[in-house]
């Protein structure tokens, strides 16, 4: 296909072993509301993909799931998509070993940190939990989630429904990290004008102060004008609590020492302290070259948005007593010199940035907007 003003995606899937077109194959491009179905000769048509990189995925039952990663930039020609038969493949024999574990004992866990928290993520279910297999390794310390088929959420308070197809999801509970990442194609939710309204005033205020929104500030060079504000932060770790934590581990019989009132008083203390940095212009950690956006910054970046006020479940969840302030978040790269930014907000590699903090609390599933949602009208710094 040649590319128009619309930016127009054609193609054909086809059986690699007969070498017959494949009807009713879904085709969609992941983490959007954009699909197709194809038709009885095998031909599909995505029309109206906004500006920015993407990936489409092709699935049928029966067949392998098959990946294709495009640019709005450079829109390929009519794509010709082979699939093949899925092979049922013998579970892999895992070194160290996992428990199977159930639903019953991991799945409000799971839905913690997939689904979140969040006022929208209580109004978040998952339909199709059966799906869901637990794994848990003992000497790691970590539970892994597959699942057979895609996941079916439905999002009653941004009115969506979602396939998520989980490519990967893992707690690493003895270094308190969490990672997914998977497939996803966003459907409209039908409701009458009023929920539809809600729905949007509700999308709008998820989208405030996201980490959607805060990137694609970033590609466009006006954070600043988005309400947000950028400084570099060195974390640094309470060497002293760690001493004396190691101490009381190996023994602790020190708890009962002339010493222990010193003792209690550094493990009252915080993990780390926090040096800020004045604060930042997105030209300081954005690179632009050969038309293309990098963004790259040593230590931490805290990211301010003043419109963004942190939910009353984010402070009940730290068990902290205090109002409410403009949401505050940590972000940095993660062995990676630099990731490739588009003008979705996404950023490349998916896995090469760590947030914490309100991001790191908020940024689950009950959350996520598509790629192609836009806000109505901008979000302006009125102060």
């Amino acid at each position: 296909m040649i590319a128009s003003a619309q930016n127009r995606l054609l193609g054909h899937v086809i059986d690699g072993e007969t070498n017959m077109p494949v009807a009713g194959s879904s085709v969609f491009i992941t983490n959007t509301s954009l699909a197709s179905i194809t038709n009885k000769e095998g031909y599909f048509e995505i029309p109206d993909i906004p500006a920015g990189i993407y990936k489409l995925i092709i699935t049928h039952v029966g067949f392998e799931t098959v990946t294709y990663d495009f640019s709005t930039e450079k829109m390929p020609p009519k794509l010709k998509v082979v699939v093949t038969p899925k092979v049922v493949a013998m579970e892999a024999v895992v070194v160290g070993g996992y428990v199977k574990e159930t639903w019953e004992k991991w799945g409000k866990t799971f839905t913690d940190y997939f689904i979140g928290l969040s006022n929208n993520s209580m109004k978040t279910v998952i339909k199709n939990h059966k799906t869901l297999r637990f794994r848990f390794y003992k000497k790691l310390n970590k539970l892994e989630v597959v699942a057979d088929e895609p996941i079916i959420i439905e999002n009653k308070g941004l009115g969506y429904q979602l396939a998520y197809q989980l490519e990967h999801f893992e707690i690493n509970f003895s270094e308190r990290t969490n990672f997914f990442a998977g497939h996803i194609l966003f459907t409209d939710m039908k409701g009458n004008s009023r929920q539809v309204k809600k729905w949007q005033e509700s999308r709008r205020e998820a989208y405030t102060g996201s980490m959607m929104h805060f990137f694609r500030s970033v590609y466009e060079g006006n954070s600043l004008d988005e309400g947000f504000e950028i400084r570099r932060v060195k974390k640094l770790r309470n060497v002293e609590k760690d001493r004396v934590r190691a101490l009381y581990r190996h023994n602790p019989d020190q708890r009962l020492s002339d010493s222990s009132e010193y003792y209690q008083k550094i493990l009252s203390q915080k993990d780390f302290s926090y040096e800020y940095g004045a604060t930042l212009t997105v030209d300081s950690f954005r690179i632009v070259q050969d038309g293309q956006k990098f963004i790259y910054w040593p230590d931490y970046l805290q990211v301010v948005n003043k419109h963004k006020i942190e939910e009353q479940g984010y402070l009940d969840h730290h068990m902290e007593r205090r109002s409410r302030y403009p949401a505050r978040s940590l972000i940095m790269l993660q062995n990676e010199p630099a990731l490739l930014l588009d003008a979705n907000g996404n950023w490349y590699p998916a896995q090469g940035l760590l947030s914490e903090w309100y991001w790191g609390w908020g940024e689950k599933v009950g959350d996520l907007l598509p790629l192609n949602y836009r806000p109505s009208t901008a979000i302006v710094n009125k102060n």
